[in-house]
């Protein structure tokens, strides 16, 4: 009998044995080894692009072109800064300069020939200048004599050296040309700079989109770099979650599929698509995190910005 029981338990030890290494046993158990529990982050809903918009002046607020919802275009004027008669002296002063600095410049280039033959005049003048100098030392030979015969030397040899710069650049003097272009390139410079000040007095839109958070009234007054008002492109929207960690976000690849559930429309249910992974990391509370951005492939017309997400990885 204990012979039996024996070979019994032997029997089933091999069955047991057979099929926990059959294949659908293995697969069973790869299965459950594999298995991963899901991915969900939080994430917040964002406009594909939008941009804060502030002056670059501080000053009172003279006019305001739009209203929160309005649509505009990139450099159409949202806002405007009361004008400012300092910047537009400024302004004014370096334009009628620029004119100056231009006109010298085109009165000399046009002189051209006038140019060449007051050098060769200038060159034969100075010639005959140490010729007579060179006479007055051979009849006297003072120290005097020496010293005027030196200096009209020198006073010939850059006469003429000037006179043969001149006509081998067709009457201009390459050095006289240097000086006006850089009094032009200069007087154009600040004009630009004087224009760019009071081009500052305008709020341009940075891009197309619509007008959002526009916090402005007639009559305010603004700091330089005080944000104003939001311009927002809605034509698409983004799932940004920067709460996966370091050992989330590598079960996770640009292009994959993911769902989307938005806690305001629980029963709403959304496809979207990891399109960015950031490089960089945070660190919040001790963890380490990595912001993920979704494109969203469906909306609904109940969405706003700024609501909160919940994301499945693992769809």
């Amino acid at each position: 009998m204990k012979k039996r029981l024996s070979i019994i338990i032997l029997s089933l030890l091999t069955i047991g044995i057979i099929a926990a290494c059959s294949p659908n046993a293995a697969d069973e158990q790869s299965t459950a080894v594999l298995a991963q529990p899901a991915i969900i982050a939080e994430g917040r809903l964002l406009p594909v692009k939008a941009l804060d918009h502030s002056f670059a002046l501080g000053g009172q607020i003279a006019e305001i072109n739009v209203a929160s919802g309005d649509r505009v275009f990139k450099d159409q004027i949202l806002a405007s800064i009361q004008d400012s008669a300092e910047l537009n002296a400024i302004l004014a002063g370096a334009e009628r300069e620029a004119l100056a600095a231009q006109q010298a410049l085109d009165d000399y280039v046009a002189a051209a020939t006038e140019n060449l033959a007051e050098a060769q005049i200038e060159a034969i003048l100075a010639r005959k200048r140490r010729t007579t100098a060179l006479n007055n030392y051979n009849a006297s030979g003072s120290t005097e004599s020496q010293a005027r015969l030196d200096e009209a030397t020198g006073e010939m040899d850059r006469l003429q050296a000037l006179f043969e710069r001149i006509e081998a650049n067709e009457g201009l003097d390459p050095d006289q040309m240097n000086t006006l272009e850089a009094r032009v390139s200069s007087a154009k410079a600040n004009v630009a700079s004087a224009q760019e000040a009071v081009d500052a007095l305008n709020l341009r839109a940075a891009m197309s989109g619509v007008v959002s958070d526009l916090n402005l009234t007639v009559g305010q007054q603004v700091s330089p770099g005080e944000v104003v008002l939001a311009v927002a492109d809605f034509s698409e929207w983004i799932i940004e979650t920067d709460n996966l960690t370091e050992f989330e976000v590598v079960e996770i690849t640009e292009g994959q599929e993911v769902d989307v559930t938005l806690d305001a429309l629980p029963d709403v249910h959304l496809k979207g698509e990891v399109v960015e992974i950031n490089e960089r990391f945070e660190e919040k509370r001790g963890d380490i995190t990595y912001t993920v951005t979704i494109l969203l492939k469906e909306t609904d017309p109940l969405m706003r910005w700024g609501m909160t997400a919940a994301v499945n990885f693992s769809e």
